[in-house]
């Protein structure tokens, strides 16, 4: 697997020297972080897949790693338009219903513009608009720092509401995050979890299998919906 070193070299003040005299710092010229990348074409080689979850404590390299991979989905908002109004190439239902996928739930909300909107929402968006990009150029929505803004229920709900619609639609979305809570909420069919090294510094794409789960269940009932609605409804009567 392809590695890639970080370095960064240091600028010694005396706040430096503190950290140098009180601390295990072996190199005091620069930091050093080698972070292990997921090869494209190991993607590639993949199967019957719909999220791709890169974990790790921050700092760690995630955001290198989806660089490799192609970088984050750029997001660009019109300011003049509403919220609701952000999605031209869907039509009024689907944008309303692609909101919701990530927990935009709020109809006011929706009237308001872009700069209008809470850390929180505006996160959410951005995450609507990396998936209305990656259906409108039939790419893989690439999404960095997942939940990172949100508290851990909206991010729950979040990782819910953002499986289901990505299955649903038949979408690929590769994602990072810090936080492994997210793992039994989104349920990523493959992972990357730069915390699990091998004595060589190795990391594995793992692949997770939810088949004994009940959620699992209900997932594999979302697929064989029809329409949106639907698959939402599914989930919300088995309490998800």
């Amino acid at each position: 697997m392809k590695k890639i070193t970080l370095s960064s070299e240091i600028n010694t003040d005396n706040y430096c020297e503190y950290v140098f005299n009180n601390y295990d710092i072996q190199d005091r010229e620069k930091t050093v972080t080698e972070v292990p990348i997921p090869q494209r074409e190991e993607l590639d080689e993949l199967k019957d897949w719909n999220i791709f979850l890169v974990c790790g404590r921050s700092g760690g390299g995630k955001t290198t790693i989806l660089n490799e991979m192609g970088g984050a989905t750029p997001i660009v908002y019109d300011n003049d338009r509403a919220v609701i109004s952000q999605f031209q190439g869907l039509d009024e239902k689907e944008a309303c219903n692609l909101l919701q996928s990530v927990g935009l739930s709020s109809v006011p909300t929706w009237l308001r513009k872009p700069r209008e909107l809470s850390n929180g929402e505006k996160a959410r968006l951005d995450i609507c608009k990396a998936l209305y990009e990656a259906m409108r150029t039939h790419s893989i929505a690439i999404i960095d720092e997942f939940t990172s803004t949100v508290n851990r229920s909206v991010a729950k709900s979040m990782s819910f509401a953002l499986q289901r619609y990505v299955r649903q639609m038949g979408l690929r979305v590769i994602l990072s995050s810090c936080h492994y809570d997210i793992i039994d909420w989104l349920q990523p069919d493959y992972v990357f979890n730069l915390n699990h090294c091998d004595e060589n510094g190795d990391v594995e794409i793992e692949r997770i299998v939810y088949s004994d789960s009940s959620e699992y269940n209900v997932q594999q009932g979302v697929l064989e919906c029809q329409t949106l609605s639907e698959a939402m409804e599914l989930n919300y009567s088995q309490n998800i």
